[in-house]
């Protein structure tokens, strides 16, 4: 309810730019509360479901676009992926309990664990039209599934998240190590080999339509990000940015996304190693590994989005929040006014993640 009162809001403080908004600027404006979900990346997802893939759009993974399709059967699209979004999102929120809660029975680490998420200044993607609920959800099915033992339902569930985005392939090692500390039987550790399945099926589909089966990779310089096919180093994208807040125009519409890509950087940098020294190894190898990858590329686009679903990192700041009542006011007010800003200049049109 507060997602649809701020972005009822946002049109009345900031004008509106036209470029990628979801379903084309007639359909915006016509449902601007609906069709906002869709903007930037909701469009491919759309498109996808609706045509198939086109041009440079390789780099979204079909599962997503495959269940819009099909829902869309019976409901209008933009109405299938935002009830997709919404019905992922909750079922990831009841299992993310139950998984915290193998740990922390005691109910508080859960809880601060449930609110960060919802708090965080991109956690309006949940319901928005991108594959963050469902990749979630497919992420906390598999683990939890395999913190109780029932690694087969955690290998398909893993297998499914690859299918949907390319980070999903780092349950592989992470459920390799849980299965190491918790189980060591070797037919356990065969559901779990499950989990390049979705990822090497999307590949076979891209040889024998485009001739590259790693197109999901070769088509992302087409989107003009700034991303390189070379490795770079964290250092070297930590002094990128840097020298960009100290050159960029303060009135330019992308300045307030350099600073939120930069400080999450930096944020999620620190609690890298907070997690790999804290939680379990499982769960470190998961999150470090989704945090570090993006970064690879050269640049921190997308991060905030992108560090959603390392869950493991809300766990902690959950851990976090619960052990100070001041510390715990100051953060989650200063989350909530960056969610207010940041989605409402995404439901406007301005670029944040």
């Amino acid at each position: 309810m507060a997602i649809i009162i701020i972005s009822g809001l946002a049109g009345y403080f900031l004008p509106l730019r036209e470029t990628y908004l979801g379903g084309a600027t007639q359909a915006y404006v016509e449902n601007p509360l609906l069709y906002s979900r869709a903007n930037f990346d909701g469009n491919h997802y759309l498109t996808i479901a609706r045509r198939g893939y086109g041009y440079a759009q390789q780099a979204f993974f079909p599962l997503y676009p495959n269940l819009i399709r099909y829902f869309s059967k019976y409901i209008p699209p933009i109405t299938a992926s935002v009830t997709i979004s919404i019905i992922c999102f909750s079922v990831t929120l009841i299992y993310l309990v139950k998984l915290v809660r193998l740990d922390d029975p005691n109910n508080v680490v859960a809880k601060w664990t449930i609110v960060s998420l919802l708090v965080f200044p991109t956690s309006f993607f949940f319901g928005s039209v991108y594959t963050e609920s469902l990749f979630l959800m497919l992420v906390i099915l598999s683990f939890y599934c395999a913190r109780t033992r029932y690694w087969w339902p955690a290998g398909i569930f893993g297998a499914l998240a690859s299918y949907t985005r390319f980070v999903g392939i780092f349950l592989l090692p992470a459920l390799i190590f849980e299965w190491y500390e918790t189980s060591k039987n070797k037919k356990d550790l065969i559901p779990i080999l499950l989990i390049p399945v979705g990822l090497l099926t999307y590949m076979n589909f891209l040889g024998k339509t485009t001739g590259d089966p790693l197109a999901f990779v070769h088509v992302q310089k087409l989107f003009g990000q700034g991303r390189s096919e070379k490795l770079i180093l964290l250092y070297q994208v930590f002094w990128r940015y840097i020298k960009m807040i100290f050159t960029v125009d303060l009135k330019n519409p992308i300045y307030p996304t350099l600073v939120l890509e930069f400080v999450t950087g930096l944020a999620f940098l620190w609690a890298s190693i907070t997690v790999a020294i804290r939680q379990r190894r499982s769960y470190a190898v998961f999150a470090v590994m989704s945090y570090l990858v993006p970064t690879l590329t050269g640049n921190l686009v997308s991060l905030p989005r992108y560090i959603l679903t390392a869950f493991p990192f809300y766990i902690g700041y959950g851990r976090f929040l619960s052990q100070n009542k001041y510390r715990r006011q100051l953060l989650l007010t200063v989350s909530c006014i960056l969610l207010v800003i940041y989605l409402s200049m995404f439901v406007r049109g301005y670029w944040v993640s």
